[in-house]
């Protein structure tokens, strides 16, 4: 019996040198076991699942990518670079535009030109975003004080002027259910400079701070994933609105 332990603990891997092979693909199926556990139990926000899905196989799984490429060529088309910008990342799609397109100063009423230029973006949000995508449209304004007019304050002009956004994407065809307002006044400033910092406005001069002041006068729309839940109560047909409602991540693994 001793003999026959020593035999077999003596032998060699019949392979030689693949042996180890073996350990490493066992190893190797654990992991992509609990990758894959810790993913079907996480949930996961439809944007960041898209970019997921386009770093390891190059294909697109959801329809933001689209939608900026085509508001891309519209800003590129009507030369809009400094006025409209995009960025896609994995907190969604974001479009900023120019409080200087949009309104004129202390107003909330959009501007014969800002009325071209949406047009077409907008068509772009109505017609091409995917239905499990939802919009904040959010309001800045810079820290100059409202002193008259129809707005007690900045926070009541940036709401406001993020209301009439909404509105004109709401009569475009938009769903209102998918939409939601925020007015943050002069309280998000869109550069590093603490226009609360009276050292600092007065470190400035007028240009600068006309500059600086000008750049918080926006208007941005923040483009994200639905919560599932809330999704399948708007639209519980299949068919509804125009396409399928794709399943979420959480549901695909």
């Amino acid at each position: 019996m001793t003999q026959l332990i020593q035999e077999r603990f003596s032998e060699e891997s019949p392979t030689g040198q693949a042996g180890w092979l073996v350990s490493y693909a066992d190893m190797m199926t654990i992991l992509l076991t609990f990758m894959i556990l810790l993913l079907s139990i996480s949930t996961i926000a439809q944007t960041k699942y898209d970019l997921l899905v386009q770093a390891f196989t190059g294909s697109r799984a959801g329809n933001l990518h689209e939608v900026q490429e085509k508001i891309d060529r519209v800003i590129e088309e009507q030369a809009l670079g400094g006025e409209v910008q995009t960025l896609l990342d994995d907190e969604g799609l974001k479009i900023e535009f120019s409080n200087a397109l949009l309104f004129n100063s202390g107003s909330a009423e959009l501007l014969p030109r800002a009325l071209e230029v949406f047009a077409p973006i907008e068509r772009h949000l109505v017609d091409d975003l995917g239905p499990t995508y939802g919009l904040v449209i959010e309001g800045y304004t810079d820290d100059v004080p409202v002193v008259s007019g129809r707005y007690r304050s900045n926070w009541e002009l940036s709401t406001s002027r993020a209301i009439h956004v909404m509105e004109r994407l709401a009569a475009a065809g938009l769903d209102r259910r998918r939409m939601s307002v925020q007015g943050f006044a002069d309280t998000r400033p869109a550069t590093e400079v603490d226009l609360y910092d009276t050292t600092t406005v007065d470190a400035l001069d007028e240009a600068a701070l006309n500059e600086v002041r000008g750049a918080n006068r926006r208007v941005v729309i923040r483009i994200d994933s639905l919560d599932p839940d809330l999704v399948q109560r708007l639209y519980p047909d299949a068919d509804s609105p125009g396409e399928a409602v794709p399943e979420s991540p959480q549901e695909i693994f």
